[in-house]
């Protein structure tokens, strides 16, 4: 009977302790004297009852339902788009105007220029392209590509030359510059061997110009690329209709200069002196008519004929003593060849 007594003291006592932890509150704990949220008890806990789970999914809902509500009424933006808000916090990138692009490039290439004048090419070639780079269908390209195409020609990257001189015609067909930019493709190419390609551009030109004082490098360039594939006939051809349709200018001095020099290099050197004394003839009251005078004794030197050589020099002393410079080679020549013929004679006394 005292067992059962004792029995039914200890259920009672359990039953009361069970009564009083049934009233503690579901998110608070006590745990030595420390309160304890459910969100820490989770953090210690990976793995909540599922009556925890149960309240934090409500309290996150609920959570949510609350910034939803604010985050429409500030931004009319649905909370579940957080990329859209935050495109719409942080500002856009400010488009450039014309002006703005005009007056940015403008520096850029007044700063290369400063590298370019200075012959600093490879620093200049880092600005101008960066422009290219940054502002690639800016109508003010076409001067940058001009003179990246010559920086680059300067330091001998013909390749990169070639493809800006390019883009510059095509982009650009009735620009100012549009022949000497042809010139300077045409020179690319040649540098490189490239003769077909150079001489179509020398033909184009004066086919779009002819007659006009531009296009006359370009058959001043047509012959010396003849001359360097030894195409002399063509080369004459050419010097020919210079003269013809150039007449009394420097072009057709010139002209005369070049056959001149072409008969002596092929051993026509009558024709060579004939041209030489129509250049002196014709244009004596220009520095022409002593340079020629003087090429005279040379021809007839490089000929073998020391005596008409001899002769032709003494003359240019005597029409053209006002020459100083001119006077003083005669005199040199005149020297060489009396000591060219006294070795001469010792030669042959032995």
């Amino acid at each position: 009977m005292k067992k059962i007594f004792i029995f039914s003291l200890v259920l009672i006592l359990f039953s009361f302790n069970y009564l009083i932890s049934e009233n503690v509150s579901d998110d608070v704990f006590f745990n030595n004297n420390t309160v304890v949220s459910i969100d820490e008890m989770n953090k210690a806990d990976p793995d909540p009852t599922p009556d925890v789970n149960f309240n934090l999914a409500e309290i996150d809902t609920a959570t949510s339902d609350t910034s939803t509500t604010q985050t429409q009424a500030t931004t009319s933006t649905p909370a579940s788009e957080p990329t859209v808000v935050f495109q719409e916090v942080v500002p856009e990138q400010k488009q450039m105007t014309k002006e703005e692009i005009e007056r940015d490039i403008k520096v850029l290439f007044a700063e290369g220029k400063k590298y370019y004048d200075i012959e600093d090419y490879e620093g200049a070639i880092e600005i101008w392209e960066r422009i290219l780079q940054n502002y690639p269908t800016a109508k003010t390209n076409s001067d940058v590509r001009y003179y990246l195409g010559m920086a680059y020609e300067y330091i001998g990257n013909l390749p990169k030359a070639i493809e800006h001189y390019q883009k510059f015609m095509a982009e650009n067909p009735k620009h100012s510059l549009i022949i000497e930019v042809s010139y300077r493709l045409a020179g690319c190419y040649s540098k490189l061997e490239k003769y077909p390609y150079s001489m179509e551009i020398y033909r184009d030109i004066i086919r779009k110009a002819p007659g006009k004082k531009e296009t006359i490098r370009a058959y001043f360039n047509l012959a010396q690329i003849y001359m360097k594939q030894e195409k002399y006939k063509k080369v004459i051809n050419i010097y020919r209709n210079i003269m013809k349709y150039y007449p009394n200018t420097q072009w057709e001095v010139q002209a005369r200069f070049q056959l001149a020099s072409l008969f002596a290099q092929i051993g026509n050197y009558k024709n060579s002196i004939n041209e030489y004394k129509i250049i002196k003839y014709k244009f004596k009251d220009t520095d022409w008519a002593p340079m020629a005078a003087m090429h005279i004794g040379d021809t007839y030197k490089l000929a073998g004929d020391l005596k008409e050589a001899k002769d032709a020099y003494s003359r240019v002393v005597y029409e053209f003593y006002n020459k100083e410079i001119y006077v003083q080679q005669a005199e040199e020549r005149i020297r060489a060849l009396k000591q060219y013929k006294e070795l001469e004679n010792k030669l042959y006394v032995k």
